[in-house]
Formats: C-alpha cells, sequence, structure tokens
C-alpha cells in the first residue's frame, strides 16, 4: 500500500514538473532606462515554471508585458540570464555569451551595441554588480 501511494506521488510530481504552461504563475518584470532625451526603453522579463527556471527576456520600447504566449516570437530570447548590460552616455551596451536577435527599441536617442563575450569575461561582470553601472535582466 505505502509503495502504490509512493509511486502514485512520484508520477504527480513528475507530471507536474513536466507539464506545459505557466506552472508557477509567471512573474512578468521590467526595469525603465532612460536616455539624455527622456527617451525610454524597458528591459522585460517574464519567469515562469514550478521553481521560476524557465524565463524570457527582451529590450522594447513600451512596457507591454511578455508572457507565455509570446514565445517564439522575433526578439525574444529564451534562457535564463541571457545578457548583462549598461546604461552610459546614451549608449546601452549588452553582453552575452551568445548572439542576441535585434530588439525591437524605438528609442532614437539611444544608440545600443552588442557585445559578444567569452563565459570568463561574461562572469567577470558579476563580481562589481552590486555597486556599479552593470545591471542583469530583471529577475
Amino acid at each position: 500500500m505505502f509503495q502504490n501511494v509512493l509511486v502514485a506521488g512520484c508520477c504527480l510530481l513528475l507530471t507536474a514538473s513536466c507539464a506545459t504552461g505557466d506552472g508557477a504563475g509567471g512573474e512578468y518584470r521590467s526595469t525603465a532606462l532612460v536616455s539624455s532625451t527622456g527617451d525610454t526603453a524597458y528591459v522585460k522579463s517574464y519567469r515562469w515554471g514550478l521553481t521560476g527556471d524557465k524565463q524570457l527576456s527582451t529590450i522594447a520600447g513600451t512596457d507591454e508585458p511578455i508572457g507565455l504566449a509570446d514565445r517564439g516570437k522575433p526578439g525574444l530570447v529564451e534562457g535564463l540570464d541571457p545578457f548583462q548590460y549598461r546604461l552610459a552616455h546614451d549608449t546601452l551596451t549588452l553582453y552575452a555569451r551568445a548572439p542576441l536577435p535585434a530588439f525591437a527599441l524605438r528609442c532614437p536617442s539611444l544608440v545600443v551595441e552588442y557585445r559578444l563575450v567569452d563565459n570568463a569575461q561574461y562572469m567577470a561582470l558579476y563580481e562589481p554588480l552590486g555597486n556599479s553601472a552593470f545591471h542583469r535582466v530583471p529577475e
């Protein structure tokens, strides 16, 4: 009897963890980046999954929320911690370990630079995160 309950519990847990959809009620977050002329860009993320282990991220000119329905659309990156960024002197520099898509960003006063870095360089950016101009995608 105990074994049957244990097997049923394990199957239920496995089914729940492998289910598609918004298993944990997903969470949307965004951060506004404002240029010297007042143009605003938004770094946006949506996390879902039982442990928040799945993420969509983008940078756009609007704060319109993203979610599961947006998966597969151009300009979205899927995966945890896809890039880090720095905004200085109206230049938004994106640091990534893999090529990023062209984001739908319509802020004429912001210049976007894409920098492909190796893992060692990427991890070195984590060190000054607490008190510097480098930032991660909103968590």
